[in-house]
């Protein structure tokens, strides 16, 4: 046997096997990195994952990504007269302004916090055919009303920026055959854009943090996921090992309202928070 023949076709049938092995690991990632999961099976994936943890889909789901920025704004702190002229339209006589309060002939008015007022009307208000409760809303026009969380009693408005609703700027009506008792709003105002636009997560992705975040219902009883909608929650600053406020930035969530309550997922990092912690 010629050894040297033979070595150099098991040279060759090593070199041809190198190549073959390489091109079929070539065709392997492509394969791979080419795929991408069909709207249908994402979105059994996430049904899937809520129901480990005693979770339905019991809405639609969003299918867009846009690109969003997060911005900086001041609470609003409108003079008396404006908030007046908007509460009380037909209001006699001179209002009294007392403690951080203000009364008039059809009812009052107190700041409650920083950018929140709540008005009451003494008799309650009757709303004709053609207003309703955002005719005597201040700025008004800037809300759109949120069915999901809204009843038959209390109207639920969020104040719209850049086409989106902020969730902790909102308006709660109070509303009773045909009368308006009175309202509790919440405006900001000056808002200025701090960041670029970004891309969003999508809302599977934020239903799935959601699922891996939250505790799996005890009782045996299945809650429901019944809205899934984007907009704004305002994000606080704290310097760090204190408590001092540096600044209040709001900042793109998916709003997941379940009926064990409502969670934000940050938009941009699948950070997952209850309502209560913004």
């Amino acid at each position: 046997m010629n050894w040297e023949v033979a070595k150099s076709w098991l040279i060759a049938l090593f070199a041809l096997l190198d190549v073959i092995l390489g091109w079929l690991l070539y065709e392997s990632r492509q394969l791979s990195s080419g795929y991408a999961e069909s709207p249908a099976d994402a979105l059994a994936n996430t049904k899937t994952l809520l129901a480990n943890q005693g979770f339905s889909l019991a809405t639609s789901v969003p299918s867009g990504q846009p690109s969003l920025v997060t911005f900086q704004a001041d609470f609003a702190n409108p003079r008396w007269s404006a908030l007046e002229q908007a509460a009380f339209p037909g209001a006699k006589g001179k209002a009294q302004i007392a403690g951080g309060t203000l009364t008039t002939s059809e009812g009052q008015l107190a700041v409650t916090g920083q950018g929140t007022w709540a008005v009451q009307y003494q008799p309650p208000l009757q709303l004709p055919p053609n207003r309703g409760p955002l005719a005597y809303v201040f700025r008004g026009a800037d809300y759109a009303p949120d069915p999901t969380t809204s009843d038959p009693v209390h109207g639920v408005y969020f104040e719209v920026v850049n086409g989106y609703p902020v969730f902790d700027a909102d308006l709660i009506t109070v509303e009773q055959k045909g009368q308006l008792m009175g309202y509790t709003q919440t405006y900001i105002d000056h808002v200025q854009a701090n960041s670029s636009p970004k891309p969003v997560i999508s809302a599977l992705d934020a239903l799935d943090s959601f699922a891996e975040a939250v505790d799996k219902t005890g009782s045996g009883q299945v809650n429901s996921v019944v809205k899934v909608d984007l907009g704004y929650a305002r994000k606080i600053q704290v310097a760090s090992g204190s408590q001092a406020i540096l600044h209040s930035y709001w900042f793109p969530v998916w709003r997941i309202v379940t009926t064990a309550g409502v969670y934000f997922v940050n938009a941009f990092t699948g950070e997952v928070e209850m309502q209560n912690a913004y």
